[in-house]
């Protein structure tokens, strides 16, 4: 790492003389103090670093000099939400890392995966897109604060782009045939799409937005929807429906589609009756119908008809799903 520093310092001089850049000497100790810094920063970040270093900068000027850093190749802008103060990177020549942001903490990880790289470019191969650069930005919870978080909360602290299995509704009968009438109920996965903007959380159901009060939010308690990770491409639209297709849940599935399961989840009591029934990873099992609202749910498995709530039928993952009429 020192003789990477050293190597950016004989570029930036070379680079920053050559352009008749002002104030050369000081813009070098906002570099020398930048690179000091491994970490995402902030201009006061530098500023504050600047000052151990015995150099008193004004922070204009500080931002200024990262803008020259910036445009030159020595350091990348970052701003991962709108508003938030700007942050700085190093940038070091033919070295890519994409990030992980944590919705809670805000804490920032860096990551590389060879995997996901050659995936990307054979994606855009595939839609016949030729890629200059791209960056990722997973946004979730991190370990620490998934470790403080319990099993079930309200929805109203549920994240942006949770998934969430809605598992009660603690409220009076009047709230409930409130949330009903909506179109919510148990069983239902969910993901939110805004929480914090006038006190109210927008979520979506299937295709549908819907608005709900944060006292409403408060009495309807959501789990996290434990999908598997699946690195396929997805198809263009217009193609027909495959086995490439990634794992779904099975309270999502339609009529007429078959499928193979590959976890079956739930409390301990929940998921050993399933598993009596012969719901169990690598079985085949086929959705027959719906009921007329929609709960209960008639399956064949194995060769025997059997009936799940929603509820139930949401604790089940299923992939290679495929149209197919008996």
């Amino acid at each position: 790492m020192i003789n990477r520093h050293e190597q950016e310092k004989k570029q930036f001089r070379r680079l920053f003389q050559r352009q008749n850049v002002d104030r050369f000497d000081e813009r070098f100790h906002v570099l020398e103090a930048f690179l000091k810094l491994e970490h995402h920063v902030t201009c006061r970040d530098i500023s504050r670093q600047l000052k151990l270093d015995g150099i008193d900068l004004d922070e204009g000027f500080v931002s200024t000099s990262m803008e020259h850093l910036c445009r030159f190749g020595f350091a990348s802008r970052v701003a991962f939400d709108p508003g938030e103060e700007i942050l700085y990177e190093h940038r070091h020549l033919g070295v890519h890392h994409d990030h992980m942001v944590c919705a809670k903490c805000s804490a920032i990880l860096e990551f590389k995966d060879e995997t996901l790289e050659k995936l990307q470019q054979k994606v855009a191969e595939a839609y016949g897109f030729y890629m200059l650069q791209h960056k990722m930005e997973i946004y979730g919870l991190c370990s620490k604060c998934m470790a403080t978080r319990k099993n079930r909360v309200p929805l109203y602290k549920a994240k942006p782009g949770e998934k969430l299995i809605v598992k009660a509704l603690e409220a009076g009968k009047k709230m409930q045939m409130r949330i009903s009438s909506m179109g919510l109920k148990i069983g239902d996965l969910v993901e939110v799409v805004s929480n914090g903007f006038g006190g109210q959380v927008v979520i979506a159901v299937g295709e549908n937005r819907l608005v709900i009060g944060t006292g409403m939010a408060q009495k309807i308690w959501v789990q996290p929807f434990d999908r598997l990770p699946a690195l396929k491409i997805d198809r263009p639209k217009g193609r027909e429906e495959s086995s490439d297709a990634p794992p779904m849940d099975l309270s999502r599935m339609k009529a007429g589609q078959e499928g193979t399961i590959v976890r079956v989840s739930g409390e301990t009591h929940l998921r050993r009756r399933l598993l009596e029934m012969g719901i169990n990873r690598g079985t085949t099992i086929y959705v027959e119908k719906y009921a007329p609202l929609k709960d209960p749910l008639e399956l064949v498995v194995k060769g025997y008809h059997i009936s799940l709530r929603i509820e139930e039928a949401a604790n089940i993952l299923v992939e290679n799903v495929i149209s197919k009429k008996r």
